[in-house]
């Protein structure tokens, strides 16, 4: 991603941020897309982590139940990535998630960056790459702000710092 993409979804954020009130240090996406008018449920989706759609003009957000507390807000903010950069789309297609961070094409690279944006604000940047945290891995990072391993390195790598970390068969560009 550019450093104007990364820019531009910063002023997206914040924007809503202002227009919602939302917790900036640690936002809650489903708060964040229910006040958007953005439904979001949570059912059995088998292999399927999440997916965002619309129907009948309703936005919808759907979240696999059985996922761990700090993955479904992952997803959220993944598929509100979706509602707000891709929605003149999502009339014509299902955004599914059945592996994540598929990095393959622009529609799921946006989506990460914005769910690493909005729940990592610059200040998770600023707090891990102290001189006091440096022995931080990422996976420790992530865990201390509740995220994973592969959110906090797509946030990092936003900032230029290269973590490493390489996400399943997809490649980062």
């Amino acid at each position: 991603m550019t450093a104007d993409r990364v820019r531009e979804l910063k002023a997206l954020i914040a924007d809503l941020g202002d227009r919602y009130g939302f917790d900036d240090d640690r936002p809650d996406p489903v708060a964040l897309a229910e006040a958007m008018h953005v439904r979001v449920r949570y059912f059995p989706l088998g292999g399927l982590k999440g997916f965002y759609l619309v129907l009948n003009d309703i936005p919808f957000i759907a979240i696999e139940q059985d996922l761990p507390e700090a993955l479904q807000r992952v997803v959220c903010a993944h598929e509100l990535g979706h509602h707000l950069l891709h929605r003149e789309v999502s009339s014509q297609t299902l955004f599914n998630d059945y592996d994540l961070y598929r990095m393959e094409n622009r529609f799921e690279r946006e989506a990460n960056l914005f769910a690493a944006l909005l729940l990592l604000p610059d200040r998770a940047v600023e707090e891990f790459c102290r001189p006091e945290n440096r022995g931080l891995s990422i996976r420790e990072a992530a865990r201390l702000r509740e995220t994973t391993e592969e959110l906090f390195s797509i946030r990092l790598s936003a900032e230029g710092l290269d973590t490493g970390v390489r996400f399943s068969r997809f490649p980062a560009e």
